[in-house]
């Protein structure tokens, strides 16, 4: 099979990921040093291929990193399903260790554990709580509780954040978990989403529990240069060329890209198909091009083709 100079609509890493530089580097700084971290950004602009390859760099034996996908909880109940399910799964290696972190600091709640094919990976945590209670507490402890117990630090890094703004009776919601989370002393938090919008008003407005709760990164766009670059080295890594100046050209901005996705889809040139979203996160949207719009591309081939012809006919070429 052709191997492809670039992927598309997944989180990307090693030569697939590019420039970045400096934000990888802040945010290794802030998790090594147990820096509250707030990543903002437009949709499509690689939050979570940085976040992922700083969670990377920066974990050790003395810190520990785990990454929720929080997109599929339409309520605090699953939130707290997740985030008790995502602490204990990747903050220990063996089933008798998750077993016994669950029994030692969730022992108010009594969590119902669902094992699937693989109990080393595969498994589920349901919360048997009532919300008014100090229950809610235990679970929002728990990643200060378990780093305490090994001796290390943990980053909790948290993806899509902005749908706790969504949920009912979201602030009290998050005055909850901030009074618990801004007085642990061996946890610290990443908080990133796509929806800038609701990201801004989460994490700017002074009326509301997150306001300055830690270290803001605006994500600005990666520079052409570094663009240009990128472009030519994933062609020449994949056996193709491309000159600097038709990499330049290549750069279309997120905003024309879906003007132009919507209007081959709308023409029937190409169809879409949701994919499997990662650690039970959002799913990905996906396209293939129809055979109707493989009619139409052979069409503006032969018309391009043409066209050429008749210009060059007229073009005087110097001896």
């Amino acid at each position: 099979m052709e191997k492809k100079p670039f992927i598309f609509g997944v989180a990307t890493s090693g030569d697939n990921f590019t420039d970045r530089e400096k934000e990888t580097s802040r945010l290794v700084l802030n998790f090594r040093h147990g820096v509250n971290t707030v990543l903002i950004s437009p949709r499509r602009w690689g939050k979570t291929s940085l976040v992922q390859k700083a969670c990377r760099l920066a974990q050790s034996d003395k810190l520990k990193v785990v990454y929720i996908d929080i997109f599929s909880c339409r309520s605090d109940r699953d939130f707290y399903d997740a985030f008790a399910s995502a602490i204990l799964k990747q903050t220990s290696s063996k089933l008798d260790e998750w077993l016994e972190h669950a029994k030692l600091f969730l022992s108010r709640i009594s969590p119902k554990i669902s094992l699937g094919t693989d109990p080393m990976t595969d498994f589920s945590i349901s919360l048997e709580m009532n919300p008014k209670s100090n229950e809610i507490d235990e679970i929002l402890q728990l990643p200060e509780k378990i780093a305490q117990k090994k001796g290390c630090n943990i980053v909790v890094c948290i993806d899509e954040v902005q749908q706790i703004a969504e949920f009912k009776d979201s602030k009290t919601f998050q005055k909850r978990l901030r009074s618990i989370w801004q007085l642990q002393k061996s946890v610290s938090y990443c908080l990133f989403g796509s929806k800038k919008h609701l990201m801004n008003e989460l994490f700017e407005k002074r009326s509301l529990p997150f306001y300055k709760f830690g270290d803001a990164i605006y994500l600005t766009k990666i520079g052409t240069a570094d663009w240009v670059d990128y472009i030519c080295g994933r062609f020449e890594a994949t056996g193709k060329q491309i000159s600097k100046e038709l990499a330049e050209k290549m750069q279309v901005k997120p905003s024309t890209l879906n003007v132009m996705i919507g209007r081959m889809e709308k023409n029937g040139y190409i169809t879409s198909f949701p994919g499997v979203g990662e650690n039970g996160g959002k799913k990905r949207t996906y396209y293939q091009i129809t055979d109707e719009g493989r009619l139409y591309y052979q069409s503006k081939c032969e018309e391009w083709a043409l066209t050429k012809e008749v210009i060059e006919k007229f073009i005087v070429k110097e001896n």
